[in-house]
Formats: C-alpha cells, structure tokens, sequence
C-alpha cells in the first residue's frame, strides 16, 4: 500500500512539475528595443506653453522579421537630461514602453526625437501599445502586426 501511495504521488508531481514545461514559453519573452537613439535639443524653452506648440507624435512601420520600427517625434525632456532611454515590460501581448531621463541638470525642456526597434513580434497578432514616461501613461493604441504596418498617431498634450 505504501509503495502504490508512493508511486501515485511521484507521478503526480512528474506531471505537475514536468508536465506545464512547454506552457511556460510565451513568444514575448524575447521582445526588446534595440537600436535606440534620439536627436535633439531642437530649440531650448522655459515655457512648457511654448514646447505645446509643436505636434508631438508616435510613428511606426514594419521593417521585416517581425521588427517594428518606432519614431517619437517632439518628446519632451529636460534640456540637460543626463541620459534619455527607453526600456520595456511585457504581459501577455501588452507592451509597456517607459522613456525616461536620467538625473535632468537645467530648468528648461526641448523637443527630442527618439527612434527604436521593437520586436520580435508575431505577423498577424495583435498587440497593445502602452507609452508611459516620468509621469505615467500619455498613449495608448492597438496595433495588428503585419509586413506592411505603419501608421502614426498624434500625442495628446492637454486632456480635454
């Protein structure tokens, strides 16, 4: 009787521990951004009013091999922003991308244009597009990933 408990109980945890191992993989865990870089300070201003002006914007395009290449047009960032980066988080096909800067030095602000890849991302799947800086969230759009993707939306700066 203790050898019948024993083997149950062994091929339960068999099942248990060994059976969910390919259940584990989701195909975002590899996803990244690579390739980053931005251009700027376009035109120092002290005035948040003043970098209001110019359109703020998320452009994108598919590049091949399931890579998506993303452009933020008119970010705004300190001046003097240390180092501006951009990182990101995955939960299921939700994509949290965070751009922030690094120990800001100067009481003015300028328009940045950040440019990444994202990727890889699976050709026909849908996904969310969360953007997020040092004050939370300021976009959110859906994208359907396909070779011939791109698209831009307009950042809102003012709720209304």
């Amino acid at each position: 009787m203790k050898t019948k408990s024993a083997i149950i109980t062994m091929l339960a945890l068999f099942f248990l521990i060994g059976g969910t191992g390919c259940d584990r993989e989701t195909p975002n865990e590899n996803l990244q951004i690579k390739d980053f870089s931005y251009q700027g300070c376009k035109e120092i201003v002290t005035s948040f009013t003043k970098s209001a002006e110019s359109e703020e914007s998320i452009e994108y395009r598919a590049i091949g091999d399931g890579f998506l290449r993303i452009k933020h047009v008119n970010a705004v960032f300190n001046c003097c922003p240390g180092t501006i980066k951009s990182d990101l988080s995955v939960e299921g096909n939700t994509i949290t991308i965070v751009e922030t800067e690094t120990d800001p030095q100067c009481k003015c602000i300028c328009d940045y244009d950040l440019e990444y890849t994202l990727g890889p991302l699976s050709s026909n799947t849908e996904y969310i597009l969360i953007f997020c800086n040092n004050k939370g969230e300021y976009l959110r759009f859906t994208i359907k990933y396909k070779p011939s993707l791109e698209g831009k939306v307009i950042v809102k700066k003012f709720k209304g």
